[in-house]
């Protein structure tokens, strides 16, 4: 494989943080996550005094998530080098990031929908600002599948020097049950489990940040590796 390619693969995943994280927190300031106790006035409020930064902070976002397709692109050539790993863990891997990314990108649209017209109905308003919340932080089962089959994967690997080393699996693992306490926003209002609680929020945040550096580095290493050989 090119290593330039791979990269520049890489580092895109530099660029995606970077828009992503400007446009969610300092522009579009929605970090910390507005409380979905708040009323659909006051919903109506924020998104009616911050239209410009909201609107700005997801055209960042936009431009930005695209930069992470090639990131787990990158991570599924890793896996196709392991050796004795099924190739469908790759393309799992491939497929559960893709849909990642989906599942940012339709909240992003649902955000700038609520911006578009500020002066609508603020239960219309309240309702897209419900569904963007929803699908951003409680559609784990993408996520974990794409976690899994890259722990698998590093488990599997039979390589004289391995792709990954084993403790990438445990990382990614760790991710995976990182996510499921999302799940139960669906109950929750107020507390650990609403979707700006401690559980259901900042723990997968946290987690994500993790794995995000984790595999970034192991990605590096894998690849300066693989052209020494």
């Amino acid at each position: 494989m090119n290593k330039t390619a791979q990269y520049m693969c890489l580092w895109s995943a530099a660029v995606m943080g970077l828009l992503v994280t400007v446009g969610w927190w300092p522009v579009a300031q929605f970090v910390p996550p507005p409380s979905p106790s708040l009323s659909a006035e006051q919903i109506a409020e924020m998104f009616s005094t911050n239209t410009f930064g909201i609107r700005t902070g997801m055209l960042l976002m936009l431009a930005g998530v695209g930069f992470f397709m090639p990131f787990i692109a990158l991570i599924s050539a890793q896996m196709r080098r392991m050796e004795h790993t099924p190739p469908v863990l790759a393309y799992t891997q491939l497929l559960g990031g893709s849909m990642s990314v989906m599942i940012i990108i339709v909240p992003i649209i649902l955000w700038t929908t609520a911006a578009f017209r500020p002066e609508r109905n603020p239960e219309i308003t309240q309702m897209l600002n419900d569904a963007a919340w929803l699908l951003v932080a409680m559609a784990f089962a993408p996520g974990i599948m794409q976690n899994l089959t890259i722990g698998l994967a590093v488990l599997w690997d039979k390589s004289a020097k391995r792709v990954f080393p084993r403790w990438v699996a445990y990382v990614n693992f760790w991710m995976a049950l990182g996510f499921l306490p999302a799940g139960l926003m669906t109950y929750f209002k107020v507390g650990p489990f609403a979707w700006d609680g401690l559980l259901a929020f900042w723990l997968p945040l946290a987690a994500f940040a993790i794995w995000f550096n984790v595999m970034f580095i192991a990605l590096q290493k894998a690849i300066k590796e693989q052209h020494e050989a």
